[in-house]
């Protein structure tokens, strides 16, 4: 019966950990480097009035090209 309880223990921790990692996702440090990125990139063009100007401009010809 030991065996037995020590099996249930042991898929209990792997269904635990699975569970736990649905929903806590590590992230990779590639990914954080890629979302400080961008938030700089944001925090350039917010910052810049003449930036957002040919951001929009650029957007608006590509879409109606599209």
């Amino acid at each position: 019966m030991s065996n037995y309880n020590e099996a249930l223990d042991s898929e209990k921790r792997a269904l635990s950990r699975m569970v736990e990692g649905s929903f806590y996702p590590k992230q990779d440090p590639e990914t954080e480097s890629e979302h400080s990125e961008l938030s700089d990139l944001l925090a350039k063009v917010q910052g810049n009035p003449e930036l957002q100007r040919q951001l929009l401009q650029k957007l608006l010809l590509d879409a109606v090209g599209a």
